[in-house]
């Protein structure tokens, strides 16, 4: 018996599987094009539909998956590609494109927001600046559930 079909297939049922389990949450994958092909386009269909169906020879199960897709990645592999100041990037044109490609248009179709973070040195984020504290970031978090689990579903269309 060959071993990749058997890995491919507890791949996607994992990534399914995180995906469920994520139903009316944040689902955050980092570094997404370190995920493989496979794996990301399996994303397309259930973030698309908001659920993930489960086909296998004896049962076909269908769970929610109603989530907000959370991910980040690097320009490149090394990271620092269009960071010219004190490190420059050691990866060639072609492993660029290639890190890039991994994320197909369709998937990236399904993301609404798509953000650019600049580089922030160490002496601005180590500044005299606090923020919030521990204790008042404890409390609001402690009152998150309550009321999410007072708020309406999410909607569902069906055709």
């Amino acid at each position: 018996m060959e071993i990749f079909p058997v890995l491919r297939f507890l791949c996607r049922f994992i990534i399914l599987s995180e995906v469920s389990l994520a139903h009316r949450g944040v689902l955050f994958l980092d570094e997404l094009p370190e995920f493989s092909k496979t794996v990301l386009e399996v994303l397309r269909q259930p973030l698309e539909d908001r659920e993930v169906t489960f086909d296998r020879a004896r049962a076909v199960l269908t769970f929610l998956a109603e989530l907000m897709l959370v991910a980040s990645t690097n320009p490149c592999p090394c990271g620092y590609f269009g960071y010219e100041e004190d490190r420059s990037c050691t990866c060639t044109p072609h492993q660029v494109s290639r890190y890039r490609s991994k994320i197909s248009g369709p998937l990236l179709n399904r993301i609404d927001i798509h953000i650019e973070v600049p580089k922030v040195d160490f002496k601005t984020l180590s500044g005299a600046e606090t923020g919030e504290s521990s204790t008042a970031i404890r409390d609001r978090v402690n009152r998150a559930p309550r009321s999410r689990a007072t708020s309406p579903p999410f909607p569902r269309e069906r055709t």
